[in-house]
């Protein structure tokens, strides 16, 4: 019964958040920061198509920022995620391999490549990523070992020693 009430609690609070998208992006919209809780909801909703909807004008925004703001790497780190999920795999390469030339060493870019690499069904790249992730300090591997993104590596041999390598350093 309390999960039950639980559950219609936190649909209506996704449905609040859904009313406000309209609002948000007329105040809003050139903050590429502002879509993304958006996307989340209707996502989690079921909405797709006005997921995809906001998710096409995240992009948009996302490259008008890096053309004002080339070197600004979450800017770029979220583009290529948007490009893999609308099936624009060199494109998003090309931002990834950017991305990482920014900040080569950085933990959380490394790790946020390895997850669009592994949306893009690019396993060897995001294992490599991953692994180069960890070597330089990225300590979340309980995280990486649920995260949905890597959800096609959780099976590889060497996905499971890196995981199990960090936990024990953990």
């Amino acid at each position: 019964m309390l999960r039950d009430v639980a559950a219609r609690n936190k649909v209506h609070r996704l449905n609040d958040a859904a009313a406000l998208v309209d609002r948000a992006l007329e105040t809003s919209g050139d903050d590429y920061n502002m879509y993304i809780p958006f996307i989340l909801t209707m996502d989690r909703l079921g909405r797709r198509e006005e997921a995809r909807s906001l998710r096409q004008l995240h992009t948009v925004s996302l490259e008008k920022q890096l053309e004002g703001v080339p070197d600004d790497l979450r800017a770029r780190i979220l583009l290529a995620s948007n490009y893999a999920d609308a099936g624009r795999q060199s494109d998003a390469i090309r931002e990834l391999e950017r991305a990482v030339s920014l900040r080569p060493n950085d933990p959380n870019t490394l790790y946020n490549a390895a997850c669009t690499y592994a949306v893009l069904g690019l396993k060897s790249d995001a294992l490599g990523h991953l692994k180069k992730a960890h070597q330089c300090g990225y300590a979340n591997m309980d995280w990486a070992s649920r995260d949905p993104d890597l959800a096609n590596l959780h099976d590889e041999p060497e996905f499971q020693h890196l995981i199990s390598q960090g936990q024990r350093k953990g």
